[in-house]
């Protein structure tokens, strides 16, 4: 299966969700009516699906873009609304003219066939001199469609915007941090994302959002499409044709520079589709309302270390949530957008993450050891988390057992799918334990490597083993967190590979990246 899906607004930060899995849950947390908690909000459609099969959902949420993305797929905005709502902004006034006509100007280009002047659908930098290489257009009048090289005039309009940026780019802080705050340097560096041309334009658009006069379902379209058209319009879209997974604050070698007005019109097609076709909304409201018994979801504005001690009255059945992976990239610019979409006052609670650098999968243990930390307060009953770990890899599982470990919870059951792209885990809360086994060492992980290919009789690759090492340390108790407890399990396992015992089949100068067998049964391979 392919686990990763760019069909909806965002996707490319958000972790994939099959549908199978929300299907399992669902059936698995019977009797409808019953309360799930998703502590970790990593899937927007992941408590709405549940709510949808009957449970109620509550689900904590520290990031306001995550609160507004479980709204929209709890309440699917109609496209018709979004149309309106388009409509309204695009009439909009800029001084003499039409916003709509106002911002497609500032992307305006020639057709090289014909010299029909049209708007660019986008333009192609290099992330490295900061040059302006091509343009992409579909021209009206000859039909000329495609990539064609950018012109000098193409490139002397966009260095106009260079010498005017600063006024912009002060404006669009002063949404998200005052002055004297000292997280507004971090701020501005995040916003280095945004050429000063996206900077202009998506400032203009936001400064017409507080001045229209419109229902709040027609407002709540319109924050939908600008919120569409901030990620569009930012410099993390590589020009390569694959589709883009970025994680770090780090231009491509070549990037794109999206129309924002045409941004705002791709984003109808993205949020009308956002939900199911034929579903209906999902009952939803803020903690501490409750949804009512035929199923619904609550959402707690903030983190469950805050949400722990306020939940401890509810008869959770369950614990259900996507372990995501870190991403400074979403982290960073959910605040930036919360700041230009709702003001200061939205992103102040979620405004660390401005300041935030370290994102290595030891933070990551670090920080998923607080989760379980807090989870344990939820419930004196035992309790399962049910946990899916999507695009798996050896670390990134490391860095979840050992944080589990560390909190008591045991691994109640372990899969993994056909292509090791996802696991599922079910953790079962235990007793807190005070004296562990002792540290593993090179001999015991040597014998769990052995018996994992003996009971497999075929080679496995890396991450296979790896996974089996962690599994046989969670079961013995060995699992001991430290401030180096991800990088010291994966060296043990490579000293413990480097016996005589095993082969890689495929030579790799890494040990991560080759097949494993045992040596004695080389000649069969």
């Amino acid at each position: 299966m392919n686990t990763l899906d760019f069909s909806a607004p965002l996707s490319r930060y958000l972790p994939p969700l099959p549908g199978e899995v929300t299907l399992a849950w669902s059936n698995r947390f019977a009797p409808p009516a019953a309360w799930l908690l998703d502590p970790l909000a990593a899937s927007p459609r992941l408590p709405v699906q549940l709510a949808r099969a009957g449970m109620r959902v509550l689900v904590t949420a520290g990031n306001p873009i995550i609160r507004f993305l479980i709204d929209l797929a709890a309440h699917p905005p109609a496209e018709a609304d979004l149309r309106a709502a388009l409509s309204d902004l695009a009439i909009a006034r800029k001084d003499d003219e039409r916003l709509e006509i106002h911002l497609q100007a500032l992307y305006q280009t020639h057709c090289v066939a014909c010299n029909h002047q049209i708007p660019a659908e986008f333009f192609t930098w290099d992330g490295k001199s900061g040059e302006l290489l091509a343009k992409t257009y579909t021209c009206t009048a000859c039909g000329d469609m495609g990539e064609r090289p950018a012109s000098p005039d193409d490139i002397r309009r966009a260095a106009q915007w260079a010498h005017s940026e600063g006024l912009h780019r002060a404006r669009a802080l002063e949404r998200i941090a005052a002055r004297d705050d000292p997280d507004r340097i971090h701020a501005e560096e995040a916003l280095r994302l945004y050429l000063p041309r996206a900077v202009y334009a998506l400032g203009t658009i936001i400064n017409r959002l507080d001045g229209i006069s419109s229902s709040d379902e027609r407002r709540r379209c319109l924050v939908a499409l600008i919120l569409f058209a901030l990620d569009q319009s930012n410099s993390l879209w590589p020009h390569e044709t694959e589709r883009p997974r970025p994680r770090q604050l780090l231009l491509p070698g070549v990037f794109r520079e999206h129309n924002a007005w045409m941004a705002l019109e791709k984003g109808i097609g993205f949020w009308s589709n956002f939900s199911p076709v034929g579903h209906a909304g999902v009952a939803h409201m803020l903690w501490p309302e409750e949804p009512p018994e035929s199923g619904g979801l609550t959402i707690y504005e903030g983190p469950l270390r805050e949400a722990a001690a306020e939940l401890g009255e509810i008869p959770f059945v369950a614990l259900a949530g996507i372990i995501p992976r870190p991403n400074q990239a979403f982290w960073t610019l959910s605040a930036l957008w919360a700041g230009w979409l709702w003001g200061r006052e939205a992103v102040a609670p979620f405004k660390a993450v401005l300041r935030r650098r370290r994102y290595d999968w030891q933070w990551h243990a670090e920080a998923l050891r607080s989760l379980f930390n807090n989870l344990r307060q939820i419930s004196e009953e035992q309790i399962s988390f049910h946990a899916l770990i999507p695009e798996l890899e050896p670390d990134f599982l490391a860095a979840v057992l050992f944080a589990a470990a560390a909190s008591s919870w045991q691994v109640e059951s372990f899969e993994v799918e056909k292509n090791a792209e996802m696991a599922a885990i079910v953790f079962q809360k235990g007793k807190s334990v005070r004296t562990r086994a002792g540290a593993p060492d090179v001999n015991f992980v040597r014998r769990v490597l052995r018996q994992a290919l003996e009971q497999r009789a075929e080679p496995a690759d890396y991450a296979s083993l790896h996974a089996a090492v962690l599994l046989a340390l969670a079961a013995k108790n060995k699992l001991f967190f430290d401030d180096d407890c991800v990088g010291k399990i994966r060296k043990l396992i490579h000293a413990a590979l480097e016996s005589d015992e095993f082969i890689d089949l495929e030579g790799r100068l890494h040990p991560e990246t080759g097949r494993w067998a045992l040596s004695k049964w080389q000649k069969m391979f």
